[in-house]
Parts: C-alpha cells; sequence; structure tokens
C-alpha cells in the first residue's frame, strides 16, 4: 500500500516532471513521470529490444530519460487519460513493485511483453484493431506485385478505396483464417469500383511459425525497393508501430488467388438499382460475395 499511496500522491500533484519513488530501496528504484499530456512510471531497462505497445489510453515503450543529470535507459508504463489516475495508480504500483527479493522486478524487464499480454488479457481488449493476418495478406500482395511494376503503392491505411495501387490498376485483397469456405466482406458501393483495371486478390492463411510476419515482409519490401519509411508510416497510421509485438506474429499461406473484378464479377453498383442509380436515402452498402465458382487464377 506504500507503493500505491506514494504514486496516487505523486499523480495528484499533476506537475509535469520526473519524481523518485522514495518508499522503494535504491537497488528497485522507480519514478513517476509526467510529460506531454501522459503521465505513469518508469524503471531501468538495460535492452536493446524496442518495447511499443498500447491498450486503450494506456502505453508500455522503453526511453531514454534524464534522470538525475544522466541518461538512462528506461521502460515506462503510462497512460494520457487524467481522470483515470486513481485507478491507473494500482496497476502502476504492481509494475514497479519489485516482489520477492526482486523476482517481480526481475520478471517484468526480462519480458516486458509477457507482463503486458497478461495485463491486457485480465482487463480484455475491447480496442478494435485491425487483424495482423489482413496486414500480411496486404503485404504479401504488395511484394508480389512491387516485383513487376515499381509505381505500385499500398494505401490501405489512408482509408482510400483500395488497398493497393499503380498506375494502371487497383488492387483490393481479402484475408482469412477459415480453413473452408471463401466468402468476402464488401463494405461499400465503391469497394468494387474502379476507373482503372481492377483485381481482388484473396488469402487464406494460417498462424504458423513456419509463415511470415509483418517484419519479414517489411524487410522483403524494403529490399525490392519499397522506401521504408513510406511502409512505416503506413503501418504506424494502422496501430502497427515499430516495437509491437504482433508485427512478429507469424502466419504461412495456404491459398492465393487472384480475380478479374470486371461486369461478370458478382457486385452491386448503381446499375443494380432502377434507374441506373443508388437511391440517395442509402449511404453505405454492405454485402458479402462467395467467391466459390467464379473464374481465378493463382498468384
Amino acid at each position: 500500500m506504500e507503493i500505491l499511496e506514494e504514486i496516487r500522491e505523486n499523480f495528484a500533484a499533476a506537475q509535469n516532471g520526473i519524481r523518485k519513488l522514495t518508499c522503494l530501496a535504491d537497488e528497485y528504484s522507480a519514478w513517476t513521470i509526467r510529460k506531454n499530456g501522459e503521465y505513469g512510471v518508469a524503471i531501468p531497462f538495460n535492452s536493446r529490444v524496442e518495447i511499443l505497445e498500447r491498450f486503450a489510453s494506456a502505453k508500455l515503450c522503453n526511453e531514454v530519460l534524464i534522470i538525475e543529470s544522466k541518461q538512462q535507459s528506461m521502460l515506462i508504463l503510462s497512460c494520457t487519460i487524467d481522470e483515470y489516475r486513481y485507478e491507473f495508480a494500482s496497476i502502476c504500483a504492481q509494475f514497479v513493485d519489485p516482489g520477492k527479493d526482486g523476482s517481480d522486478r526481475k520478471a517484468i524487464t526480462e519480458s516486458p511483453r509477457e507482463w503486458w499480454k497478461r495485463w491486457k488479457l485480465l482487463l480484455g481488449n475491447a480496442v478494435y484493431e485491425k487483424q495482423v493476418y489482413s496486414v500480411i495478406g496486404e503485404l504479401l500482395a504488395l511484394k508480389e506485385l512491387i516485383q513487376k511494376d515499381k509505381t505500385i503503392q499500398w494505401t490501405g491505411a489512408n482509408a482510400g478505396t483500395h488497398d493497393i495501387e499503380s498506375n494502371q490498376e487497383s488492387y483490393e485483397v481479402k484475408s482469412t483464417i477459415k480453413r473452408y469456405g471463401a466468402t468476402i466482406t464488401i463494405s461499400g458501393q465503391h469497394q468494387l469500383k474502379s476507373s482503372k483495371k481492377l483485381y481482388l486478390y484473396f488469402c487464406r492463411l494460417e498462424k504458423s511459425q513456419l509463415g511470415e510476419s509483418i517484419n519479414d515482409l517489411v524487410k522483403d519490401l524494403v529490399d525490392y525497393g519499397y522506401e521504408k519509411h513510406v511502409l512505416e508510416a503506413q503501418l504506424n497510421k494502422m496501430g502497427f508501430e515499430l516495437g509491437t509485438s504482433i508485427r512478429d506474429e507469424k502466419y504461412k499461406v495456404l491459398e492465393k488467388r487472384k480475380y478479374v473484378v470486371n461486369e461478370a464479377f458478382p457486385q452491386i453498383t448503381d446499375k443494380s438499382f432502377v434507374g441506373g442509380k443508388i437511391p440517395n436515402a442509402i449511404i453505405k452498402i454492405q454485402y458479402t460475395v462467395d467467391l466459390e465458382g467464379l473464374a481465378y487464377e493463382e498468384w
């Protein structure tokens, strides 16, 4: 309780800066921090592994801080919503508590992502995250296409109509981890509409250590000439920042199909309605297409 009380007291002060927790021995030192609209706690972290995990308003990361006029590498648990500081202090107290003979502190600094994973599973993740396999499917298609066309650009994170664009063609990528069936969801009446030739890439994936991760594919794409800072900017928008553990999740390919989206491809368009126009009161159309029985090529 002594740790918790001191953390709550420091948080309540609402002053920017770094304050050492006096209730802890120097061997297990920790600090409360408040800066740039965030508040939280920090502990020494002497590892070159990059850590960056987010959950709702909370974040776990490693960062170099100036402590007592010296640069020190720290592992920081922080939050951005000030009205939660009383409750968040309880998690912070558990985070900095060294435990018996320092066992808890050792466990966190040796495996911070494991600590984060257990905590996140305990509270439940109500935040929407784009599925890792969906991003991997898009990157696999990008890797295939860039070898033939250097004008190719990944645009999925920009909320564009299609996931990938080139000067002459557009590409929509759909991925699934279901072993059977091939249904896809079309989100919006414009997703299968393009002024250029449009293709739909379908990927069936399975989680496996024999597969490829986001980090693996980023490396491959950079080797093929795709600019790394452009890739990272797109991944950041999706919440897959460098250092997040989900970028190491691996999926292997079970099946890859390529469809030409033309007049024969099942879709809802303006022509599907009386008068050749979608009624004004309809804002968005979402529907499911079964790909079984449609002509395709493997890619």
